[in-house]
């Protein structure tokens, strides 16, 4: 126990050397009342947990499906917000918390005012729908059925026919790309290029530039879409032991969830560096002090 609390000592000297303590909340053993406080707070907000693993069955992702929702009124409200575009049928791709509380701000809500447990990254599946049995006499053998999907010669046997994706319309550099902005298209030619992106590839991620409609895409069309940007103020927090230390700071770099970001904070200007846990709190570690 003695050696507990000259640890927090110390700690709390690291952190006051380092100017961060200024304009910053210390929350201590004699702190409890406030603890008490904010834990009620907290307990007050409707909960959303979201599940590891979900599957769904229509074009678009609502929050019912890839989440429990605390009460009947919770998924009254928000049952059916929308939060991306599904992946084709039977393929996934992963949905994080960053991007839920993207959703969350374009639809007027404020993720802060929420309180999100489970897990920190969804992975959705579509379902795959199922097929009519073929009528009598219309059965396909095994290899035809491998003939039609495969590259088929066009003119020549040096031709050859591929799919691409293309967009529908103009989309603006950083947008985030949804199912309904692409096409799958057929083009010729003697080799297929390289670097071909999938729908899997740019879906629930943001442009990287202006595409316009009707080009072929490759995988460096899209990005994933970042938790936090260079700008963003964010809740800086440091534990150690039963001593919690935050602060408000301004991210000064771009970072996705989990990256290492610089932030300053915005009484003392004093940089420091922490890992990104949502687009509201970075967690500073002691070592990332400079």
């Amino acid at each position: 126990m003695v050696g507990r609390l000259r640890r927090s000592i110390v700690c709390v000297l690291l952190l006051t050397a380092a100017g961060f303590y200024l304009g910053a909340g210390v929350i201590g053993a004699s702190n409890l009342g406030t603890d008490s406080e904010a834990g009620a707070l907290e307990s007050a907000k409707p909960t959303i947990k979201l599940l590891e693993n979900a599957e769904v069955a229509g074009p678009d992702i609502f929050l019912e499906e890839i989440a429990e929702l605390d009460s009947d009124q919770t998924k009254e409200q928000l049952g059916r917000l929308y939060v991306g575009a599904a992946p084709l049928p039977g393929s996934s791709w992963r949905l994080a918390l960053g991007h839920i509380e993207v959703r969350f701000r374009r639809a007027g809500l404020d993720p802060r005012d929420f309180q999100f447990t489970g897990a920190r990254e969804v992975w959705v599946t579509t379902k795959v729908p199922v097929q009519p049995a073929p009528a009598q006499g219309g059965l396909i053998s095994p290899g035809k059925a491998q003939a039609d999907t495969a590259p088929a010669p066009y003119g020549n046997s040096k031709d050859l026919i591929y799919q691409v994706v293309v967009p529908v319309r103009d989309i603006a550099r950083h947008e985030v790309i949804g199912l309904e902005d692409l096409s799958i298209q057929e083009r010729t030619g003697r080799t297929v290029p390289n670097n071909l992106a999938s729908i899997d590839d740019l879906v629930g991620k943001r442009a990287t530039r202006l595409l316009v409609a009707g080009t072929v895409l490759t995988t460096s069309a899209a990005e994933p879409v970042p938790v936090v940007e260079s700008g963003d103020l964010v809740t800086m927090i440091v534990i150690s032991g039963p001593v919690t230390v935050t602060a408000t700071g301004k991210v000064l770099q771009r970072g996705f969830l989990g990256d290492i970001v610089a932030v300053e904070n915005v009484n003392t200007r004093v940089k420091v560096y922490g890992e990104v846990l949502s687009s509201e709190l970075v967690k500073i570690e002691i070592g990332g002090l400079r």
